[in-house]
């Protein structure tokens, strides 16, 4: 296969294509143009994900680039795409630890007690070893398959106790703000109680760990509501402990919160 990105520059060898891939390049290029239309982002996710399984291994890896790139609420969406066994399998393999966090994620959808337990297990070990490989991922699908307790569960592993790294921390931060985005401004009931949630966690988070000030002012600014001001603050005129980019989001956020609505009391 060759390609050029300019009409005047000499053809470039890409890669060796078999008859199966320039068939996927045919399709891709006779999609092309629907994708441009009311949403086409939809189907093309729809028409990648539908290629996670496929039987060539060039059409999966393309197929993952583009639906590892998705919002997360489409990855939801697709996370039946590929069945149970195959995701088991995919996440089995070590090689392949860099393309695991798409996969762990669409594991979180599942409502099979097998996988909920499976999900419980590794961030348990995860929590025990510090490890931060996927952890976000991780942390993500946990909240997923344990909805009416998996915040306050990683509130307990990760926030409570003052022994944890800023890697893990950041890794769990990224599941939580990414989960706490969801929905946009929210209106559903579950979304908001699961934001709340996550708030009340940073509560404890800030209290053990403040130097984490600035990643949480970022998403309460991005989320638009007023919490945790008095802590926000408290750790601003504190000792010097937050670098410059971390003041600068205390700071902007501290400026804003009077101006966003107040979610319940928080102490």
């Amino acid at each position: 296969m060759f390609g050029k990105k300019d009409s005047d520059d000499d053809w470039q060898y890409i890669a060796y294509a078999d008859r199966e891939y320039q068939a996927f390049v045919r399709d891709i290029i006779l999609q092309a143009d629907s994708w441009q239309k009311f949403n086409g982002s939809l189907r093309r996710i729809d028409f990648f994900a539908e290629r996670l399984a496929d039987s060539n291994p060039r059409i999966r890896e393309q197929a993952y680039l583009e639906v590892g790139r998705a919002p997360y609420s489409s990855i939801k969406r697709i996370a039946g795409s590929i069945p149970r066994r195959q995701l088991r399998e995919f996440l089995a393999n070590r090689r392949l630890a860099e393309w695991h966090s798409l996969y762990i994620l669409m594991l979180g959808q599942s409502r099979h007690p097998e996988e909920r337990a499976h999900i419980r297990n590794k961030l348990e070990n995860y929590a025990q070893y510090q490890v931060t490989g996927n952890l976000s991922a991780w942390a993500t699908a946990f909240i997923e398959s344990q909805p009416d307790s998996g915040v306050e569960e990683i509130e307990k592993l990760y926030f409570s106790t003052r022994d944890r790294t800023q890697d893990e921390l950041e890794e769990v931060l990224k599941g939580f703000s990414v989960l706490g985005s969801e929905g946009g401004i929210p209106f559903k009931p579950e979304i908001v109680d699961r934001r709340y949630r996550i708030v009340k966690s940073y509560a404890t988070l800030l209290d053990n760990y403040p130097k984490m000030a600035g990643l949480v002012a970022k998403d309460l600014t991005n989320w638009k509501i007023r919490a945790l001001v008095p802590r926000l603050s408290r750790i601003k005129n504190g000792e010097p402990i937050l670098d410059p980019s971390s003041l600068f989001a205390v700071d902007y956020y501290l400026s804003m919160a009077s101006k966003f609505p107040a979610i319940k009391e928080i102490h």
